[in-house]
């Protein structure tokens, strides 16, 4: 009797120090693949290295950036993006008040990513100019 409500409470609390230690961080990450790409969103590692609610940054013709939830892609994607180790740079933390963060959480469609202002171009006068013989 002793043995078995031993064997209660270890599992009790084995559950409940998971439960914290899963809810204790936000687990949000910016994952940096070798092709360039880089994906934010809620990272685990087991069973498989994996990313829900994947945000991505994707840049138009214009050379506009903004932020697309990968579910919403063209390709209409289902389910978490499972990552190759071999294929990641580098992983990054991002902070519990990252505005990124809140995003993802609230389920909002990511803002436009702001740009750097580009500097007036001058147009180039060129003068044609007859040789002197």
């Amino acid at each position: 009797m002793i043995i078995f409500l031993g064997a209660i409470l270890i599992g009790i609390l084995l559950g409940v120090s998971l439960i914290y230690l899963t809810k204790k961080k936000s687990n949000y990450y910016a994952v940096f693949l070798n092709n360039g790409a880089i994906y934010f969103g809620k990272l685990s590692t087991f069973p498989k290295l994996k990313l829900d609610d994947a945000i991505f940054i994707q840049v138009d013709q214009q050379g506009q950036a903004s932020f697309q939830r990968f579910k919403d892609a063209f390709w209409m994607p289902k389910g978490p993006i499972y990552l190759n180790q071999n294929s990641i740079l580098f992983i990054a933390p991002l902070g519990e008040n990252s505005p990124l963060v809140n995003l993802i959480e609230q389920k909002q469609v990511p803002p436009q990513i702001p740009q750097q202002p580009q500097p007036p171009t001058i147009p180039s006068t060129s003068t044609t100019s007859t040789p002197q013989q």
